[in-house]
């Protein structure tokens, strides 16, 4: 070994030294090779499917057991009139996988009051409704056929409201797309049988997901007859815990209707204290406890990270 250190050139140093330089570039040529991009998405696509690429991204940016967003909410038309509304967005995911969720309007006045309610059960059934209550204190269903509506003239439909089962689609890893200097996965997602796709009212939707961070970050959707007609895009991405991103702004873009609808997080807290289990109950809505009064709660123990790590379901 101290003969590679030497800077002595007698007999055989000559030699030794240009099978030294001989020695690093070929390990530079290797390490060229092995973390070349091209190596890295040749590894990508041999290990990556479909299926495998979806529970990635749901491993990584699972629905954090207790959310509270206060959202901006603007939709706007063809004619660039605008349309604002302030929401209240809660979610909360049980210890045996049940998944339920709350949106409440808070202004403008007219439509102060309404809120979504939806909860899906690990089986797979969904059931949702809104309380309008203008209307009287009774919930209009919204369960299976109407699930792929248009919610409240916004551009999204309360499927894509609530998180995606994985079983229920049936996943096609199709060509990586590079998107200003960004490599995707393209994965399409296709219901798994009829039922669904007449629930959803989707044939197809083809998600677009970062491969630095499995994070979608754009969704195309088809209508039954397979007709591209709106789509869904995530801005301001920021990582909230490890490899957990989440988006602060979300963007669907109806092109059939020339219509958008735009989602501004104003807010974000992971915190069980403002999610509690009552919140998602017919009950509580029917005595208007969900509509908020003048004076506003105090958020001095909100915290902008994770709260309650343990607190996850197993």
């Amino acid at each position: 070994m101290t003969r590679w250190k030497t800077s002595k050139r007698k007999a055989g140093g000559a030699s030794l030294h240009g099978m030294h330089i001989a020695l690093c570039a070929v390990l530079m040529v290797l390490w060229g090779f092995l973390f070349s991009p091209v190596t890295k998405t040749a590894y990508a696509e041999g290990k990556w499917t479909g299926p495998g690429i979806m529970k990635e991204v749901f491993k990584r940016h699972e629905l954090f057991p207790y959310v509270f967003e206060e959202q901006t909410m603007i939709l706007m038309d063809h004619a660039g009139n605008r349309d604002v509304r302030k929401v209240r967005r809660f979610s909360r995911v049980e210890r045996d996988g049940t998944v339920k969720y709350l949106m409440v309007f808070d202004d403008p006045e007219e439509v102060r009051g309404v809120a979504l309610l939806a909860v899906r059960y690990p089986s797979g059934v969904s059931e949702s409704g809104i309380y309008l209550p203008a209307f009287g204190k009774k919930m209009n269903s919204q369960a299976g056929n109407t699930r792929g509506s248009n919610f409240l003239g916004t551009d999204f439909a309360i499927e894509d409201m609530t998180a995606e089962i994985l079983s229920d689609f049936r996943y096609v890893r199709t060509a990586d797309k590079e998107i200003e200097k960004t490599t995707y996965f393209v994965v399409e997602a296709f219901p798994q049988d009829k039922e669904i796709e007449r629930t959803t009212g989707y044939s197809l939707r083809r998600h677009f997901i970062r491969q630095d961070s499995f994070f979608i970050v754009r969704t195309d959707y088809y209508d039954r007859r397979g007709r591209f007609f709106k789509r869904q895009t995530y801005h301001d991405l920021k990582r909230v815990n490890g490899d957990m991103w989440r988006a602060n702004m979300i963007l669907m873009e109806n092109f059939k209707e020339r219509h958008t609808t735009l989602l501004k997080i104003d807010q974000r807290i992971f915190s069980h204290t403002y999610v509690t289990p009552e919140m998602f109950t017919t009950a509580w809505l029917m005595e208007n406890r969900h509509i908020k009064t003048s004076k506003k709660r105090p958020i001095q123990e909100a915290s902008p990270f994770i709260e309650e790590r343990d607190e996850l379901p197993p």
